[in-house]
């Protein structure tokens, strides 16, 4: 007697979507009146509290960069006026005291060392200092102290770039305007000495001129 093998797979109907749910009711889902009333406000309070959370917030920003810093020597800085004259970011090199400008051959001059090249790359230690004085002190004790924390020293001394590679193109254009102030000082004076005490009386530079007249 022959037997018929019946089949193990699944039938599968001839229209599946007989399956799926109305599409009818998908589309058109009822929603109350105090539902929607409900909706629009809890939407309307999240928009507003992120208005007034941006809102603070540039408040406080403001408030900051307006907070007044006291300065050496008297005066203040605001943070947003330090930002305007210092970035984070290192800036491309770009010199500021080429031997076309007679900055350190004044400074030389002043100082009878005559038997020395103010174009030599490297200048005797105190000049580095001194520019410190005459030109980062300018702008204020906050830069400067700013500009040595974004630019330390190496172990072996000296720095990795220089001070003004920090600051803003604002920042640089007064650092020039500083130069040139004092080159023009420089010029009409006969010793280091007599320059330092114009320079005290003209810009208030924070120095010590009794240890310049020994």
């Amino acid at each position: 007697m022959k037997t018929t093998k019946k089949s193990t797979e699944a039938t599968i109907p001839e229209d599946p979507s007989q399956f799926a749910p109305p599409i009818d009711n998908l589309r058109h889902v009822e929603i109350s009146p105090e539902d929607k009333e409900e909706r629009l406000l809890l939407g309307g309070l999240l928009l507003q509290q992120t208005t007034d959370f941006y809102r603070e917030k540039a408040e406080k920003k403001k408030q900051r960069d307006q907070e007044a810093i006291e300065l050496i020597g008297g005066g203040t800085i605001s943070l947003g006026a330090l930002k305007a004259l210092v970035v984070a970011k290192r800036q491309p090199y770009e010199a500021h005291f080429p031997n076309s400008v007679p900055f350190f051959s004044e400074i030389y001059r002043l100082n009878g060392w005559n038997d020395l090249d103010p174009k030599e790359f490297i200048k005797p230690a105190v000049v580095a200092v001194w520019i410190n004085e005459l030109i980062y002190n300018r702008f204020s004790q906050q830069v400067l102290s700013t500009l040595r924390a974004l630019n330390p020293k190496k172990s072996s001394g000296g720095r990795f770039y220089k001070h003004f590679q920090f600051l803003t193109p604002e920042g640089q254009t007064e650092l020039i305007q500083y130069r040139d102030e004092a080159i023009s000082l420089m010029r009409t004076c006969s010793t280091w000495y007599e320059f330092r005490v114009k320079l005290f009386k003209a810009h208030n530079v924070p120095y010590q001129v009794d240890l310049f007249a020994r």
